[in-house]
């Protein structure tokens, strides 16, 4: 009787390569939420804080979209539900945008993605390089491209994407952090909220 290969507890076979490995399909993705009334909520969150900041950056994966940048070929790839709309709203209020990701091994991957998506003309500087470091490199680079400043930045931490909730709490965070006494004075090209998996 021939011995069972090990697997490694999610029914792949141990002993095969973790790079020859037969990728998972991924479940279905959830219907995404009607963009316009995503962005209206938002753009009311938005309403309800006096003080916005100039920038907001966004980590890809398990942010915006629920994976890595790595699918099947024939999966198209999607966003969180109602990642769309929100992209929306922070256009509408003139508040650029940005992208610091570690998502890709393979140059391009990530940018097509965002492509597909529709989404890649709303942010203005793309960083988006893989590095074992933390992401230093990323908001330097975003820091020169955009003028801004590192001073006020209020990080959100997502672990299952950027939702209306999220947005509120980075809002909130970052009004908090401007109302405090060493915020720097209004119309300074400081501050961003930066919405992300990990730093």
């Amino acid at each position: 009787m021939a011995a069972r290969a090990a697997t490694d507890g999610e029914g792949v076979d141990a002993s095969v390569p973790w790079w020859r490995r037969k990728r998972p399909r991924l479940p279905p993705p959830p219907p995404e939420a009607d963009a316009e009334e995503v962005k209206a909520e938002a753009l009311a969150l938005m309403a309800a804080h006096p003080v916005l900041p100039r920038l907001v950056v966004f980590d890809l994966d398990h942010t915006l979209w629920p994976f890595h940048d790595r699918l099947p070929k024939d999966e198209p790839p999607y966003l969180y539900p109602q990642a769309r709309g929100i992209l929306k709203a922070l256009k509408d209020r003139g508040i650029e945008m940005a992208i610091a990701s570690r998502a890709s091994r393979k140059k391009g991957v990530a940018k097509a993605f965002l492509e597909k998506l529709g989404i890649h003309f709303m942010f203005g500087a793309q960083e988006i390089f893989y590095t074992w470091s933390p992401k230093n490199e990323h908001f330097q680079s975003i820091h020169r491209k955009t003028g801004t400043r590192k001073l006020g930045v209020s990080c959100v931490l997502v672990d299952t994407g950027i939702t209306l909730e999220k947005l509120r709490t980075g809002l909130s965070n970052y009004a908090n952090r401007s109302a405090s006494p060493n915020a720097e004075p209004a119309g300074g090209r400081s501050a961003e909220i930066t919405w992300c998996r990990a730093i």
